[in-house]
């Protein structure tokens, strides 16, 4: 349950551009794609399919993370990022991290804030729901 899997109802590119909307509504910056696609190709790797990792950053979330010492370690685990690939079933899915067990796990006060984050995370990736609940991954 550390990784939780959608299933998209779009396409592999709308389905990158409505997670980057979403974050971006909700006030959160995505200053990087990752194409591991391209990259694996151009180093003479098999074609993997699609895949796009999205790094997302909610300034708000980040200042409050890092304004205290004893949680700049979390630092290891920022920017968020939320995976898009198609499975050769055809269909486009995301993954991302379960905010909520990490905050459960982490507790004290950077548990609360990755509690908040979870929340935007269910948010940004809500669009999902419609098509299928969650399964988890490990």
């Amino acid at each position: 349950m550390l990784i939780l899997e959608h299933r998209s109802p779009y396409d592999f590119d709308k389905t990158v551009a409505t997670v980057v909307n979403n974050a971006t509504a909700r006030g959160w910056e995505a200053p990087k794609s990752f194409d591991f696609r391209a990259s694996l190709v151009a180093h003479g790797q098999p074609d993997p399919g699609r895949i796009t990792v999205i790094k997302l950053c909610s300034p708000q979330f980040a200042s409050r993370m890092f304004a205290d010492d004893d949680s700049k370690y979390v630092s290891v685990m920022a920017p968020c990022s939320i995976s898009v690939y198609e499975k050769s079933d055809g269909r486009t899915y995301l993954a991302a991290m379960n905010m909520g067990l990490m905050a459960r796990l982490i507790g004290g006060e950077v548990g609360r804030i990755m509690t908040d984050i979870a929340a935007d995370d269910a948010a940004i990736t809500a669009f999902t729901n419609a098509e299928s609940p969650p399964s988890t991954r490990r």
